[in-house]
């Protein structure tokens, strides 16, 4: 995490077996060298994050957008999930401008999604990273509420129009997804790597689970942007309280995950109140514990507080990008 994938990626160059092996299974053939990490994160001026989000829209090409994968990816590497990039105002103007550019000069392409406001784009041309991945999805988020995200997310498959075998493999990977809460297996070799090294997460997605959506239809919410926060309210009225969450914790996913956690919190309170939950038709057992666990845990451990989480994306800022991309320099030069 944070930039240690970068000592892979030395080690492998100085012809360590295991290393190039890792490698040689996980990532396209431009990325078996650091030159190839190089220059792709050159696409990002300085190789800084800062300094992308902070250049007009005009400047961007669709290369831009896949270093800030990348880049998301070096900081927290992951087998299947979502990465969610707070931007402020100017950065916002920035990114939507270069995203609406893209998309009229066909650089990118418009395409329908699953995730969140099920609106993106595919940047999947020239996309060449984790092998078994070809689709790059972006999604601007959170416009509406005032906090806005860049959201990118590497698919198996691209989405095309037409029958293609691209569109089709994406659709069964989706069949799989809607029966058992995570698509297909994209990469064996990353999926081991995820299984074996504690640099490499196995699944941070903000697709819910099927056990948080049957929680999500006992509580009566619905849709891909619940958030924690509605979760968590819902669960405190239902466990027979009335009102609803101190303001102080709302809007703070950092004030809120603490909240939750420890023999005080909410989560130890709906365990007490498990009974109540049970005559208010929600069922509390070992498993919605532990997803909501899981859920407190991601919120606190981000580098600063956000406004909301979904499920168990990963919310990042450019600051703490640019931190991870430094140590990882210190490795690939």
């Amino acid at each position: 995490m944070k930039g240690a994938i970068g000592s892979y990626i030395k080690a492998a160059s100085e012809g360590v077996p295991a290393a190039k092996s890792h490698l040689k299974g996980v990532f396209s053939e431009d990325f078996q060298t650091p030159g190839g990490w190089t220059t792709m994160l050159s696409h990002m001026p300085g190789s800084s994050v800062t300094t992308l989000l902070g250049r007009s829209g005009a400047w961007w090409t669709r290369e831009c957008f896949q270093a800030l994968y990348v880049a998301c990816w070096i900081h927290h590497p992951v087998e299947k999930g979502a990465f969610m990039l707070q931007l402020d105002a100017a950065a916002y103007a920035n990114v939507k401008r270069a995203y609406d550019s893209l998309l009229a000069s066909k650089a990118m392409q418009p395409r329908i999604s699953s995730h969140l406001s099920k609106q993106g784009a595919s940047a999947h041309d020239g996309w060449n990273f984790l092998k078994g991945y070809g689709e790059l999805l972006l999604q601007i988020e959170g416009e509406r509420v005032g906090a806005p995200y860049l959201y990118l997310k590497a698919e198996g498959h691209a989405l095309e129009s037409g029958l293609s075998l691209s569109t089709i493999l994406h659709g069964a990977s989706w069949v799989k997804k809607s029966l058992t809460g995570s698509g297909a297996t994209a990469s064996k070799a990353l999926n081991l790597l995820s299984k074996s090294s504690t640099n490499v997460e196995g699944r941070a997605a903000e697709n819910f689970s099927k056990q948080y959506e049957k929680v999500l239809d006992q509580l009566g919410l619905s849709g891909t942007l619940v958030t924690v926060e509605q979760v968590v309210e819902e669960l405190y009225r239902r466990a027979g309280f009335n009102g609803s969450l101190p303001a102080q914790i709302k809007g703070n996913t950092h004030l809120l995950g603490r909240a939750m956690q420890g023999p005080q919190g909410y989560i130890a309170l709906f365990r007490r109140q498990k009974d109540v939950l049970k005559k208010n038709k929600v069922k509390w057992d070992d498993k919605v514990e532990a997803e909501l666990k899981e859920l407190a845990d991601r919120m606190v451990a981000t580098a600063v507080a956000h406004p909301q989480q979904h499920y168990n994306e990963l919310r990042v800022t450019a600051a703490e990008l640019d931190q991870s991309l430094a140590t990882f320099r210190d490795f690939v030069r």
